[in-house]
């Protein structure tokens, strides 16, 4: 499971080891593990996205 979150500071990001770094803009939605969505958002580096519902977006990789 991975959650949504909006990229508040454009850069390059490594989710997990084993992938490879990705780049992301400012505003954009990443999907993410929990962990690494927790460090980003504590770092101010994103916001967990809720939709129009305010609901957390999950995805299933």
């Amino acid at each position: 499971m991975k959650v949504v979150v909006e990229i508040l500071e454009a850069g390059k990001y490594r989710d997990v080891a084993w992938e490879g770094e990705f780049v992301s803009a400012k505003g954009e939605l990443r999907a993410v593990t929990p962990s690494y969505a927790a460090q980003l958002i504590k770092q101010s580096k994103a916001a967990l996205y809720t939709d129009s519902d305010g609901e957390m977006s999950f995805t299933y990789k």
